[in-house]
């Protein structure tokens, strides 16, 4: 990351990022001028990180928390993790509370990969919202963001996983006459993100507990919810940490309900960890993580057999450990 002064009132900031899971294709993550109105208001323009989480500004300084990586099953954006557009904060202090208030606007559009599918993505008109307080060892955080959601390529007939949603979605047409066709595939329809978190943290134990929320107006995509609760210990240079994260889809009622079934989702996740302050700016991490994953695999099994009703099946449950080690 480098930031270069223009003049006392203006800056210019660049972060370029190599990530292994794109081939470590160097890509500009942050690029934006930044204009400070006085000592507690600014405004940015420019390839902004978008502020949907807690951790938002940290995600690629791991240093500043606890974990390897925050747990994905919450933090589950980060194919929208930055946006063109513009923002301003104002840094407030209200007797022993400090605070800022941040909104925003831009838009987005990028391929994302969903189960190693590509789709073409594009948000318009994005919007939000940001407040963060803090006193003494406590805090919080709430925020709101909006956007205007497409998909740009998907085909009823194709063969990736959101394709042969969206065909058998509109099946369902005849049998469900007050199914609205047109409304199924993201073209524009609103989508909001909710999030909340509360943290205390007396320097040498911190807990901290957040959740979120994605709400679709296109019938395609599920709606669901994500929370996590975080506690860890200090021992000088040492730190324990516990985390358990769940997350869960929630299904419409209807017959978009009965076609969203064949997509449902219940993931949760118990993270224990160490990490070794090696120095003021290298931590040494290693974490253990157990998994349960439960997917609609058997109701998609049994669709040809037993049509809309295979959707009341029971969610298939698979279960699993993994070890991880990292340096930030």
């Amino acid at each position: 990351q480098v930031s270069k002064k223009v003049n006392d009132s203006t800056s210019a900031t660049v972060q370029l990022m190599s990530r292994g899971s794109e081939g470590y294709q160097t890509e500009a993550a942050w690029a934006y001028i930044t204009y400070d109105f006085s000592d507690n208001t600014s405004v940015r323009f420019g390839r902004l990180r978008t502020p949907f989480f807690q951790y938002s500004d940290f995600l690629e300084v791991g240093y500043a928390y606890n974990w390897i990586t925050p747990p994905a099953i919450v933090y589950r954006l980060d194919n929208m993790s930055a946006m063109t557009g513009i923002d301003m904060t104002h840094q407030f202090t209200k007797g022993a509370v400090d605070g800022s208030f941040q909104i925003y606007t831009g838009r987005f559009k990028d391929d994302f990969t969903l189960d190693g599918d590509t789709y073409g993505m594009e948000l318009t008109s994005a919007a939000g919202a940001v407040i963060s307080l803090n006193a003494g060892n406590f805090g919080g955080r709430a925020s709101y963001h909006q956007a205007g959601f497409y998909i740009n390529n998907l085909d009823s007939s194709g063969n990736r996983a959101l394709d042969r949603l969206l065909g058998l979605a509109q099946s369902f047409g005849p049998a469900y006459p007050d199914l609205d066709l047109n409304n199924i595939e993201p073209q524009g329809q609103n989508t909001a993100f909710i999030q909340g978190s509360l943290y205390w943290d007396n320097g040498s134990t911190s807990l901290v507990a957040e959740y979120t929320g994605l709400r679709h107006d296109s019938d395609l995509l599920n709606d669901d919810d994500a929370w996590m609760v975080s506690a860890a210990q200090r021992f000088g240079d040492f730190t324990t940490h516990l985390t358990y994260a769940y997350a869960e889809d929630k299904i419409k009622s209807g017959a978009i309900g009965n076609a969203q079934k064949f997509s449902e989702a219940q993931d949760s996740s118990i993270t224990l960890g160490l990490r070794y302050d090696y120095s003021s700016s290298v931590a040494f991490k290693t974490e253990a993580h157990y998994i349960t994953a439960k997917s609609s695999a058997p109701r998609l099994a049994e669709l040809g057999n037993q049509g809309a009703a295979a959707g009341d099946l029971a969610l298939d449950k698979n279960t699993g450990s993994l070890y991880t080690i990292g340096m930030s």
